[in-house]
């Protein structure tokens, strides 16, 4: 993602494309850093912790704690009104894509929790 120094440029989708590539495990490991300076890594890094349930007063925290004192109030409201829900319906996709559809593999996960661990002791 380029650099610049207008924060209102970073679009939400480049932010949800980028939680795309972030939360594929096929992707993993990850290493995130910044080209210029720290606040397109902090929304990125800000979006994934509240995806992560992150509570929104630790997501703050952390951004502010490592953009210093260049912390940006836009960058606190973009990440206080980003909607992860949309990273949700991400990840679907990727389980019926690589690993069938996403209905019988939930099925199956349901059916494992519904089975008793152990049957008889004896």
């Amino acid at each position: 993602m380029d650099g610049t120094k207008e924060p209102s440029t970073m679009s939400r989708s480049a932010i949800t494309e980028a939680l795309k590539v972030l939360t594929d495990v096929r992707n993993h490991p990850v290493l995130i850093h910044c080209k210029r300076g720290k606040h397109r890594t902090g929304r990125i890094v800000g979006c994934l912790r509240k995806w992560q349930n992150w509570c929104l007063s630790s997501v703050m925290d952390e951004y502010k704690h490592f953009a210093g004192a260049k912390w940006r109030e836009t960058d606190v409201r973009f990440l206080e009104t980003y909607d992860v829900s949309c990273i949700g319906h991400c990840l679907e996709s990727i389980i019926y894509t690589n690993y069938g559809s996403t209905k019988r593999c939930l099925l199956c996960i349901e059916e494992i929790l519904q089975k008793p661990l152990m049957t008889s002791v004896l």
